[in-house]
């Protein structure tokens, strides 16, 4: 550990509760940093599975302590009692389901503004009431797609004002597994569910077979989400064409699908022509070899 940027500044890990954050994590403390050497924080949308808030918190017995960030949004007195029926829907507060009722709007790929606002906003404002130097740890690998391929290990970071190191660019996926088989720590339980990633539940750039998997309970809350922000933007706008759905169209010429719709599309194949009924990926949990694992303690 020579390089200056990291003798100089203490690293500050994003932790999302995936598999590539926790692989960071591990990959510190395996470089001989402690637990008390680094802090971690976790960006909450307050729009995460179950598993994901259990697993940081059985995660946080191996690497430490996680500092839960999270955006404060609005909440208009005439919304009050829908904000407050869907936080107790799913579980806990979110500022999502707020984000989304202030304004009667879900996030799109041209308007993702759940990044910036439930994410980046408030990591920023932690680091500005720092009082010592620091650089951000992501875990980002080369092979995920063609734009992370591009991306170098260490890069400045004006908004974080701070260097951004990414540890694990060039690692596999393998490297991934074995070094959390090296620690005996079991994955969160979603990618032994069949999920390749984790994070919102769902993210607009789902895949059909994420979309596939949503249980019943997050496609009633947001079916009903969509028919309230359409109430409440008809009754601000007078427009009874509007109509305000979670995932815009995946498919060329249909302008409006609810997330009913979206499900449905979910189990077809070839552009939504047929229905796929046969998967031929591998399993996930035999990725990790651990397919008849049923629960959330390590073995």
């Amino acid at each position: 550990m020579t390089d200056e940027r990291l003798t100089n500044a203490r690293p500050i890990v994003s932790v999302s509760g995936g598999k590539d954050s926790t692989a960071m994590c591990l990959h510190l403390m395996e470089m001989g940093y402690t637990r008390d050497d680094y802090d971690r924080v976790f960006m909450d949308t307050g729009w995460e599975h179950a598993s994901t808030y259990a697993y940081l918190d059985k995660l946080e017995e191996t690497v430490g302590p996680i500092t839960r960030l999270s955006a404060d949004i609005r909440v208009r007195d005439e919304h009050r009692k829908y904000v407050e029926h869907y936080e107790e829907r799913i579980g806990w507060r979110s500022p999502m389901i707020r984000r989304i009722l202030l304004h009667q709007s879900f996030p799109t790929r041209n308007g993702k503004w759940c990044t910036q606002e439930l994410k980046i906003r408030p990591v920023t404002k932690h680091v500005e009431e720092l009082d010592h130097d620091y650089l951000m740890l992501v875990g980002i690998r080369r092979e995920e797609s063609p734009r992370r391929s591009r991306m170098t290990e260490w890069e400045w970071s004006d908004a974080f004002d701070c260097w951004v190191w990414r540890p694990l660019i060039a690692w596999t996926e393998k490297q991934v597994i074995d070094i959390h088989h090296r620690w005996n720590l079991v994955p969160n339980q979603l990618y032994l569910n069949g999920s390749t990633r984790v994070g919102c539940w769902p993210c607009i750039n789902s895949r059909k077979k994420e979309i596939a998997r949503l249980e019943e309970d997050r496609v009633s809350l947001i079916r009903d989400m969509e028919n309230t922000c359409t109430k409440l933007k008809r009754e601000r706008k007078g427009d009874a064409q509007l109509h305000s759905t979670f995932f815009h169209s995946p498919i060329k010429g249909v302008p409006i699908m609810t997330i009913d719709d979206v499900r449905e599309w979910s189990t077809t194949a070839r552009g939504g022509k047929q229905f796929e009924m046969f998967s031929s990926e591998e399993p996930t949990c035999v990725k990790w070899g651990m397919c008849e694992h049923k629960g959330g303690d390590d073995d």
